[in-house]
């Protein structure tokens, strides 16, 4: 049996095409990439068990692949989201797309609003978010964003939006007033 990274396609061609020097180059060269392409496929086991690494392993492979906005300090799920994006954001660093992903992925859901959008100051922006808001957390959420807007654009204003349920209790009360009077009643001497 062949296996599929020592075969070549010269072995499967009748032997008037498998003798010529020609044939013979392209199978070499089209096996040799054949192995090489193998080998990166035996590599992206790693990116396929992000879910299941543990924080030790985790923090190598940010090292690794110099995982933007990446912190130790950071819970497990935060860091896995981060390493499973890296290199998708450094296609993206710059834009408001970037910073966008970089508020869900950090902090939840999140949206950045262009100063044309709001009316604001030319290269300003804002961002929107349902983060939570110690004293902290904005100051690690303004230098996440800072590290990954570009270098003309200004942070504006940030939002941390709360929902909060309450019930609203409303009375009413109709009071109505009716007089009826019978008869004729006299007052100096004339009848109304």
């Amino acid at each position: 049996m062949i296996r599929l990274e020592e075969s070549q396609v010269a072995q499967i061609l009748p032997e008037c095409l498998s003798e010529r020097a020609g044939v013979q180059a392209l199978s070499f060269a089209l096996g040799a990439a054949m192995q090489r392409l193998m080998g990166y496929c035996r590599g992206i086991g790693v990116y396929s068990a992000i879910d299941v690494l543990g924080d030790d392993v985790l923090d190598m492979l940010a090292i690794e692949l110099d995982t933007q906005y990446y912190e130790d300090s950071f819970d497990i799920w935060t860091k896995r989201r981060l390493i499973k994006g890296a290199l998708l954001w450094y296609g993206k660093a710059g834009t408001p797309a970037a910073v966008e992903e970089l508020v869900a992925a950090t902090f939840g859901q999140g949206e950045v609003k262009e100063w044309f959008e709001y009316g604001g100051k030319p290269y300003m922006f804002r961002v929107i978010t349902d983060a939570g808001a110690s004293y902290a957390s904005i100051e690690e959420f303004e230098n996440l964003i800072k590290r990954i807007k570009n270098v003309r654009s200004h942070i504006d204003k940030i939002s941390f939006l709360r929902n909060q349920e309450t019930r609203i209790h409303v009375a009413v009360a109709s009071i109505v007033k009716e007089t009826v009077k019978v008869g004729w009643e006299e007052t100096d001497g004339s009848i109304q």
